[in-house]
């Protein structure tokens, strides 16, 4: 057996760390020395320990890899790890909208200094991203109904709304009406209810890609300054998949009207490649 403080430099876990979770119970010493108090482990109890660590690394408290570790199925793990990986997918939605309105912060700041925007669009791959989705041909003013409505349908089934997504199918229906498809970013999946399904958004292979501000009470600009980028920087715009406009949470007690933290993203392929 060895030492407390030789199983830690074994382990590189502190002796501190290793009272403590005798201290709790997670890793009880092989033996405790009745007389000086001295504890002892096994090289076996590595084992547990190495256990008690990817666990930890993965995100679970010391409270939840207890009971993992006693007699827990590999099914039952296996569960646990993918409702720890949704719970992650949506905590990086979430920290991914926060940084949006921090940029979005930042930019507005330097327009009330009268300087230009910081922001300039990129070129870039968006992999595909899971959404729950309703797709309708309606007048353009209906987009605002069909978010608000998107939302609700995430929030009743106990998420907090991940960063709203439109796709733009087709701009030039009779009527003025367009054929979008409404929806919201998802972390994990979430149930169907017959009017929104949960679906895979497309991969976007290269996208020109421009964070801005938009004004869900005006005209919004991105598309023809983005248009403008495209043309300048040696691109056209490819024909599938679809544009795809991303709108980002607003902070608490923001006002719904004020200027949204958008990107709009528009697929291209570079001047003479063969894809037409």
């Amino acid at each position: 057996m060895f030492k407390i403080s030789d199983f830690s430099k074994l382990s590189r876990v502190s002796v501190k760390t290793l009272r403590y979770y005798d201290q709790i119970g997670l890793l009880r010493p092989a033996h405790t020395d009745g007389d000086s108090g001295y504890r002892y482990y096994t090289a076996d109890q590595l084992y547990r320990l190495h256990r008690i660590l990817a666990f930890k690394d993965l995100g679970f408290t010391l409270e939840q890899i207890g009971p993992i570790l006693e007699e827990v199925s590999c099914e039952e793990i296996n569960g646990m790890l993918r409702l720890k990986q949704a719970e992650l997918q949506q905590k990086v939605l979430e920290e991914q909208a926060r940084l949006a309105r921090i940029e979005a912060r930042v930019q507005q700041i330097r327009l009330e200094e009268g300087k230009a925007p910081v922001s300039e669009p990129v070129v870039k791959r968006i992999d595909a991203e899971l959404a729950a989705t309703l797709r309708a041909q309606v007048p353009r003013s209906h987009l605002g109904q069909l978010a608000a409505e998107a939302q609700r349908h995430v929030q009743g089934q106990g998420m907090a709304p991940g960063p709203l997504v439109v796709q733009w199918h087709d701009c030039g229906l009779p009527d003025g009406r367009v054929d979008i498809e409404v929806g919201v970013l998802l972390g994990r999946p979430i149930r169907d209810d017959g009017r929104f399904r949960v679906t895979r958004l497309p991969e976007m292979p290269l996208v020109a890609s421009f964070l801005h501000r938009c004004d869900p009470r005006g005209v919004c600009r991105a598309s023809s300054q983005l248009a403008q980028w495209i043309e300048r920087n040696g691109y056209r715009i490819a024909d599938e998949p679809p544009q795809r406009e991303l709108f980002y949470p607003e902070a608490e007690g923001e006002d719904p009207g004020a200027l949204r933290h958008a990107e709009l993203l528009i697929p291209v392929v570079p001047n003479g490649s063969k894809t037409d």
